[in-house]
């Protein structure tokens, strides 16, 4: 992983006030410079900041900069900004941000594309310049505030070549003034609940009811990864109470899978609004879900196992379990897929119709009838997603031809 150079240009930011609040007050657990330099650094193996105008800036901000870069383990470089880019011959990434700009993500180019539009750069006979300087010219003519470069000292060892390779996802916040506060709080909070693959039950109700747990959850800094196990922890009374015969503990354990998956909807929301988005978390979100998934039907159907029909609802619940695991794995391909095809947002049916099937069902006293509804949507729904598939790659294929 190369290291970056994320520059900050505040000439432009007269508000002294807005400057305070983008580098040092918390939005659920991080400002937005602190928001910024975590998505940089699951990008690049180390980050170095340099603050275009910080000189200009009261003395008392600039030393809590400096105390900020401390705790935050970075360091403020300083000096002109072609200076900082020779380091033994090596090419340097570079993060231009015109302004104050929080990132939502941050894709950088492969070496194979960054080296092509430096040769195309190189042989259309751009003029050598000041690199701030282009920096700045290039925001202006592709309306763009972060910029990602990358620098190659020339051959003459003079300024090193800019080059503009793509806008980065990211939002203006000094349109936020005066209350930057305020308005991160409502953007972050619009874009946790943003989710184009969600289920008609999810969207209706316990995307509504996640929101009730999820910011305060944020707010007092509970890790996503500990909602999670939470939701578990829920789902693993459920599974208990549903191994009991009484109808009492079948109520109460259809209460306990309601109150597990709300908490597993509200583990993201959580990860989006603290800006600790993992693989690691999603991959326990995911794993978990599975393992619950299966002993929710198993244990829905222990009690029966010695009734006259005991065998037969074995086969069915084995018949449902199959059913329920290929769903859920072709649901992330089916997602994947449709993302690969530029589809962001689409229907598809997937655990939020089967929480609320099996907390109604088990509330009602029904054992055998969550376990061939859910056996029969998720069979319903590979199905669906198989025509689904088939009708996007037919009407690829005609707009090709």
């Amino acid at each position: 992983m190369q290291t970056a150079i994320y520059v900050i240009d505040l000439q432009e930011v007269s508000d002294e006030r807005l400057i305070s609040d983008y580098f040092f007050a918390r939005v659920y657990g991080f400002s937005c410079f602190g928001r910024n330099l975590q998505v940089l650094r699951r990008s690049f193996s180390a980050v170095s900041v340099a603050v275009i105008g910080l000189d200009r800036l009261p003395s008392q901000i600039q030393e809590q900069c400096r105390l900020l870069a401390e705790r935050l383990s970075f360091s403020i470089v300083s000096g002109p900004i072609d200076d900082l880019l020779v380091r033994d011959g090596q090419s340097l990434m570079i993060v231009y941000q015109s302004g104050l700009a929080m990132l939502t993500k941050f894709a950088p180019l492969d070496a194979s594309d960054i080296q092509t539009a430096w040769e195309s750069n190189r042989e259309s006979g751009a003029p050598d310049r000041s690199l701030l300087e282009s920096m700045r010219t290039a925001c202006g003519k592709h309306g763009a505030q972060v910029i990602l470069c990358n620098a190659f000292p020339n051959q003459r060892g003079q300024d090193a070549l800019f080059l503009f390779l793509r806008r980065q996802e990211a939002m203006d916040v000094a349109r936020l003034a005066p209350d930057l506060i305020a308005g991160v709080k409502r953007a972050l909070e619009v874009r946790a609940s943003q989710r184009s693959m969600d289920g008609p039950v999810s969207r209706l109700i316990v995307r509504h009811l996640c929101h009730l747990a999820s910011k305060p959850l944020a707010a007092a800094g509970v890790h996503p990864n500990y909602v999670t196990l939470a939701g578990a922890l829920f789902a693993l009374f459920a599974v208990l109470l549903f191994l009991d015969g009484g109808s009492l503990a079948l109520a109460a354990g259809g209460v306990c899978w309601l109150i597990g998956g709300i908490l597993d909807e509200a583990d993201g929301e959580v990860a989006r609004l603290q800006g600790k988005e993992s693989a690691f978390g999603s991959w326990l979100d995911l794993t978990l879900d599975r393992i619950f998934d299966a002993a929710m039907l198993l244990a829905l159907v222990w009690p029966l196992r010695s009734s006259p029909f005991g065998d037969e609802y074995l086969i069915i619940t084995l018949c449902a379990l199959v059913a329920v695991s290929a769903s859920s794995y072709t649901g992330l391909l089916y997602d994947s897929w449709m993302r690969s095809k530029d589809r962001h947002a689409y229907f598809r049916l997937g655990r939020d119709v089967r929480i609320l099937i099996i907390t109604l069902s088990a509330v009602f006293g029904f054992r055998m009838l969550p376990i061939v509804l859910c056996g029969a949507f998720a069979a319903t729904e590979i199905c669906r997603r198989f025509w689904v598939c088939w009708r996007v790659e037919r009407s690829i294929a005609v707009l090709r031809d």
